[in-house]
């Protein structure tokens, strides 16, 4: 196997899978804020197997009462409304996973996330992948994939972006990529040929210059 392929067994958008290449981007005894966290699953694991000490924000208050059994703090907050509560730098890490594209005011979140993290991890799926673009040209619909499975009157998501749309952000509101994992057949590449038209999902890390 090269070495810039992180193994990955399962599917990328089955949120154990997932996760594996969140994990493998923070250091231990780390502070780490994760931004619809869910059930915790991440911040359960990252607890566990990086002696982590994590929070979450949720809004859906089945998943907060899941949270709060796994031992998890955990906070009720709606993303756009931003991040108010939070000290500036009062984490080492900000997490936002697969939810980039279904907030409202992305900017303002991720400013948001820099502003309360050192460094920030956000994943996305990448709408410029040629399968998803040529399903688009030849039918005239939009497209519905694995990384985009929802058709367009029953989706969450808002702001359908790809990779190069993510670089041209990060760089308008004044922040920088430190890594970049492209995902593409379940496989997470720190280097690929092509990755705006080739990668299925995006991973970043990015801080404030």
């Amino acid at each position: 196997m090269s070495d810039n392929v992180i193994e990955i067994r399962t599917p990328f958008h089955e949120f154990e899978a997932g996760f594996n290449v969140i994990i493998e981007l923070i250091t231990p005894g780390t502070r780490v804020l994760d931004l619809g966290c869910g059930t915790g699953t991440l911040l359960s694991r990252l607890r566990d197997e990086k002696d982590v000490e994590g929070c979450g924000v949720e809004l859906d208050q089945e998943k907060v009462i899941r949270c709060i059994e796994r031992g998890i703090r955990v906070m009720t907050l709606d993303l756009d409304q931003g991040l108010e509560g939070f000290p500036d730098l009062s984490y080492e890490y900000v997490v936002l996973s697969r939810t980039l594209q279904q907030l409202m005011n992305p900017e303002a979140l991720v400013k948001e996330m820099l502003r309360v993290g050192s460094k920030s991890i956000i994943t996305f799926p990448n709408f410029g992948n040629w399968k998803v673009m040529f399903e688009y040209v030849w039918s005239g619909k939009t497209p519905v994939s694995g990384t985009h499975p929802h058709p367009w009157y029953n989706t969450p998501d808002i702001h359908r972006l790809t990779i190069n749309d993510f670089r041209s952000f990060v760089k308008q509101i004044g922040a920088r990529i430190e890594k970049e994992i492209f995902i593409l057949h379940n496989q997470p590449r720190t280097q690929m040929f092509w990755p705006n038209r080739r990668a299925e999902w995006g991973c970043c890390l990015i801080s404030a210059y």
